[in-house]
């Protein structure tokens, strides 16, 4: 995954303050669901930590994000 920019990261911490994280750890946790990777594919995806964690309050919110995200061309995952 690529690296979001500054600019990209200052829009994200201007638009949703104390809702986005950068940090390593809180990036860690969101990088997988409960259930354990194989061992086999770990290899084959790659580092899935995300450059950031934002978590949006309303519905508007969301579709904002996501408009935001298509336009940057930023990956998202929800």
């Amino acid at each position: 995954m690529g690296k979001i920019s500054a600019d990209q990261r200052t829009y994200l911490e201007n638009k949703y303050g104390s809702r986005v994280s950068f940090r390593r750890m809180e990036r860690k946790l969101y990088s997988h669901d409960i259930a354990a990777m194989p061992g086999l594919i770990k290899p084959l995806i790659g580092d899935t930590t995300p450059d950031a964690v934002v978590q949006p309050k309303t519905e508007e919110e969301l579709i904002e994000l996501i408009r935001w995200a298509v336009k940057q061309n930023v990956p998202l995952t929800l």
